[in-house]
């Protein structure tokens, strides 16, 4: 059966006007509310800090989506999730987040909700509401209603320089690291590139539209790109998704 976001997101689960503080205390704070709720063991905050360590879980839009790594399954109870609200924003990078969400996720259903959480955060009038509310309601409501959530804008056929059609290798299909790493080799080039999925688009340097592609191993995409470097921005991006081992 699919994970609804709202099966996986509790209103207890959510804590506003937290006063600012420094990203990893923020990742703590958001990883003990994951344990409160009984869907982690106190391990897993552990492979929260782990994995920033390795890569910036920011989206943008002032949202930052903390996750254990692939190794932290055995401390994962349940899926779920854990929004914690900060007002004043938590240095991220170079970045503020306002709203940290806490993601544990068994096995493939990583994928759902990440989709499912990147269409909903790309508005961003609705981060903007949502950094800033005062009643937890309105989060819960936000992020799992049915109808908030804008849809990845279908696909369309349009003139490319370049286009190539591949099936995802890379184990973690477009989870967090792999598109990161898309939207840092694309914004590199001199290109316009696209990621089309079933009936979805997205362009890849939005890290949420490339999440919310919902792409999984396995999965059959097209890969569009015009511009100077159009060749070469196909090829980057083939190259993350065609890789077949590191973790996400």
């Amino acid at each position: 059966m699919a994970t609804e976001t709202g099966e996986v997101l509790a209103l207890s689960a959510i804590a506003v006007g937290m006063p600012s503080t420094d990203r990893s205390t923020a990742i703590d704070q958001v990883g003990g509310m994951l344990v409160a709720e009984g869907l982690i063991t106190a391990g897993y905050i552990e492979a929260m800090q782990a994995r920033e360590a390795i890569i910036s879980t920011y989206l943008g839009n002032g949202i930052a989506l903390p996750h254990g790594t692939s190794e932290a399954q055995d401390t994962i109870l349940r899926t779920g999730l854990a929004v914690a609200q900060f007002p004043g924003g938590v240095l991220w990078g170079e970045e503020r987040a306002r709203l940290v969400i806490g993601l544990a996720a068994r096995s493939e259903e990583h994928i759902e909700i990440l989709s499912r959480l990147a269409t909903i955060l790309e508005d961003a009038s609705l981060c903007e509401r949502l950094s800033t509310t005062t009643d937890p309601v309105e989060i819960h409501a936000a992020l799992t209603s049915e109808t908030a959530a804008p849809a990845v804008r279908a696909a369309r056929q349009t003139a490319a320089a370049e286009t190539r059609t591949i099936r995802i290798a890379n184990p973690h299909g477009l989870h967090a690291r792999p598109a990161a790493q898309i939207v840092e080799r694309a914004m590199a080039l001199d290109a316009e590139v696209t990621i089309a999925s079933a009936e979805r688009q997205a362009n890849a340097i939005s890290i949420t539209q490339v999440i919310g592609l919902g792409a999984s191993v396995g999965d059959e995409v097209t890969i569009s790109a015009t511009g100077e470097d159009a060749s070469e921005a196909v090829e980057a991006v083939v190259a993350v998704l065609l890789t077949d081992e590191g973790a996400s």
